[in-house]
């Protein structure tokens, strides 16, 4: 593994953005490699490692005209 400065969870795939160190949006592509359970990604410029979790359902109920629905 590369030298890590801080390791960040995103929900976001198969490309993570973030606002790097210089002040500019940079992408990250996510992959999973063998021997590994979530996708990740690494950002060189300001040695961030990203790792993918997939959101969770909401367990809170949300009212419409429709009825109760879940997000």
């Amino acid at each position: 593994m590369e030298n890590v400065a801080a390791v960040r969870t995103v929900y976001d795939f198969p490309v993570a953005g973030h606002l790097c160190r210089d002040g500019a949006v940079h992408y990250v592509r996510l992959t999973r490699r063998s021997g590994q359970t979530q996708p990740q990604g690494f950002c060189p410029r300001c040695e961030v490692m990203f790792l993918y979790q997939k959101p969770q359902r909401s367990r809170v109920k949300h009212y419409d005209g429709a009825g109760a629905t879940h997000f």
